[in-house]
């Protein structure tokens, strides 16, 4: 399995540096989702030893990258590279390569990995070790959006993480399924219109568009759904949630 992860985006400086580029800020966002999207894709080929030939090539780019980078830096004056980060873009590349600056914030508190499957090329042996990291992605959870009838509830395994998906109104959400109590599944909850009743604790009641304990003040985790041109309901991981309310 490939573990292709960046950070989600950069925090936002006190002094932003106005660098600009091709793309604006939101640009860049969208396209670190759509190159993570292809990705995706690739780890559904059906040819074995073409997916292999494929990530070893993007191994190999990823140590050109890391060997200049590492190179680039050290020719760096004195609290230039504090200057330059400030741009999302930059920080976004540095932090994939573990060169941020000691107090530089990052936009996970962990560390990352950038590894690729099949085969390919290990990083060097000088670079640091990395755990997983995240940034804004679509992750197909169903083949056809039409499966999911109104007033049903399915449990699926997406990307690693067991969500909830239902349809009210012609529209679908999705939520981890997971009772903010004890974290106890939402499997066989009851569902009318939009109130989820959790099937494990007497009174515990959920608003499915934005997730919240109905009379509490906890929430469960909502992902932003919608269905691409294929039919597919893509459900979105580690991006910002947008509740669709009505306005009064």
């Amino acid at each position: 399995m490939t573990d292709f992860k960046l950070p989600q985006s950069a925090p936002e400086p006190d002094n932003p540096q106005e660098l600009v580029g091709f793309m604006s800020n939101d640009d860049w966002q969208e396209l670190l989702s759509d190159v993570n999207a292809l990705i995706q894709d690739m780890e559904e080929l059906p040819f074995p030893q073409v997916k292999e030939q494929v990530f070893e090539l993007l191994a190999g780019i990823d140590t050109i990258h890391r060997e200049a980078l590492r190179r680039l830096v050290r020719m760096f004056k004195e609290n230039v590279m504090e200057q330059v980060v400030t741009d999302p873009a930059i920080h976004t590349l540095m932090e994939l390569y573990d060169l941020l600056p000691p107090g530089v914030a990052r936009a996970e508190p962990s560390e990352y990995r950038f590894e690729f499957g099949g085969g390919g090329a290990a990083a060097p042996a000088t670079a640091p070790a990395r755990g997983p990291v995240s940034f804004p992605h679509w992750v197909p959870a169903m083949k056809s959006g039409d499966d999911l009838a109104e007033g049903e509830t399915v449990e699926l395994d997406v990307d690693g993480r067991i969500l909830l998906l239902m349809r009210v109104d012609g529209k679908v959400f999705a939520f981890d399924s997971a009772c903010v109590r004890d974290g106890a599944p939402l499997k066989d909850a009851d569902l009318t219109k939009y109130t989820l009743t959790c099937p494990h604790h007497t009174g515990c009641y959920y608003d499915i568009r934005h997730g919240g304990q109905i009379g509490g003040s906890k929430r469960i985790e909502c992902y932003n759904v919608y269905q691409d041109e294929k039919g597919r309901l893509m459900v979105g991981l580690d991006m910002e949630f947008r509740p669709e309310l009505p306005s009064f």
